[in-house]
């Protein structure tokens, strides 16, 4: 009986909602290797009031998709209580970049291994 009724809600809008829902889980679970779901709920009410044969069938699907892992980024408050990358309260090397004009070779120190 249900397979025959849920094919026939919403002229097969269900089934094909549900398979669509079925898909994206499917792939953020193994994108993510966490679990999801899908959650079909059928509401069924009298077309009227005093007439019980007569029914109504509202679908709603829901998908509950699996969160992909976010990294988090460290911040230091300042005195004025703004958020920024390199801590305040720590000097500054005077770091830079330092660009050769022609590769140098290496070269090999010989050790003598005991």
């Amino acid at each position: 009986m249900f397979q025959e009724t849920i094919v026939q809600i919403n002229n097969g809008a269900a089934v094909a909602e549900l398979s669509d829902a079925l898909r994206k889980v499917v792939a953020s679970v193994r994108e993510t290797g966490k679990s999801g779901s899908i959650t079909l709920t059928l509401k069924v009410a009298p077309a009227s009031k005093g007439n019980a044969d007569v029914l109504l069938i509202e679908s709603q699907v829901k998908t509950k998709l699996p969160e992909p892992e976010r990294g988090m980024t460290i911040f230091y408050a300042t005195d004025n209580n703004l958020l920024v990358r390199n801590d305040p309260k720590q000097q500054m090397l005077p770091l830079r970049v330092v660009e050769f004009d022609q590769p140098r070779d290496l070269r090999e120190v010989k050790t003598n291994a005991v």
